[in-house]
């Protein structure tokens, strides 16, 4: 029998897909169910979209943003995590995978665990939630905020969100790998992830200097939508240099959490479930 580490990039490719196909079949049975789940977490982002143009109703900038341009940069957040949650759903969710003893099943199998617990779990409904809301913001604010349609804008705009999609699979992966450690994550998660990424509903630039850093250096959600916005509208201050780095940003962040992970299933114990 082959160990895991014998099989190749395609192999993996080609399993994966086979294993979401069947994801995708198995939710499809209820299209109802499917469909208004979905609808509802639109529904809920835009929430969020609302309370934006309300407020440029009474200011009609924030800190130099107007409506078009700051609904191109949160597309940016909606596209990316659209993507990110159907391949990382099973990270996000790894702390119950663990307490019900399924990842004890993942290591008697001739399969990578990572790429079991990636590939067994995807959130269809979220991803077409968040997906098509960034779909609908991105389409209508392109023009508005003034950015051409060219190919080479096109495949900067490809690059930036496979760099977010690696940024924030990255910092689901990192509350995951504490798991190991912590036995239960979660509360980290929620800080760590979804708390900090709320503030990147807005520029950063309107935040105190501390929240811009650690945006920037240390939780880098700002490398998903702000500073390549800001490259793209020429609107915000700072971040020049930044601007070009998400794609890079996204390898290297996800290379450091590869490298957390690895260490802490070699401290793995089960949790006897």
């Amino acid at each position: 029998m082959r160990t895991f580490s014998k099989h190749t990039p395609l192999e993996y490719a080609v399993l994966y897909g086979r294993f979401l196909s069947l994801y995708m079949r198995s939710k499809m049975q209820y299209k109802m169910d499917t469909l208004l789940t979905s609808a509802a977490v639109l529904i809920r982002e835009c929430v969020t979209v609302v309370t934006l143009y309300l407020m440029l109703q009474k200011f009609s900038v924030i800190n130099g943003w107007d409506l078009g341009q700051l609904l191109f940069m949160y597309s940016f957040v909606f596209l990316s995590y659209s993507l990110c949650i159907l391949v990382f759903a099973g990270v996000r969710d790894f702390q119950g995978i663990v307490h019900q003893g399924e990842f004890d099943s993942y290591l008697t199998k001739p399969l990578n665990p990572l790429f079991q617990v990636i590939s067994r779990r995807s959130d269809l409904m979220a991803m077409l939630g968040h997906g098509g809301l960034g779909l609908i913001l991105f389409l209508y604010a392109f023009r508005e905020a003034g950015v051409e349609a060219t190919g080479m804008n096109v495949l900067k705009v490809v690059l930036v969100l496979i760099g977010g999609i690696l940024i924030q699979g990255a910092l689901l992966l990192v509350p995951a790998s504490l798991t190991f450690w912590l036995t239960k994550s979660s509360q980290v998660q929620e800080v760590m992830f979804y708390q900090m990424r709320g503030f990147i509903a807005y520029p950063i630039s309107i935040y105190p200097k501390i929240i811009q850093w650690l945006l920037t250096y240390l939780l880098p959600f700002a490398f998903v939508n702000y500073y390549p916005a800001h490259y793209f509208v020429g609107v915000g201050s700072g971040g020049d240099g930044l601007a070009y780095l998400t794609p890079v940003v996204g390898l290297v962040l996800f290379g450091l959490a590869l490298l957390l992970w690895r260490t802490g299933i070699n401290r793995y114990k089960s949790t006897g479930n």
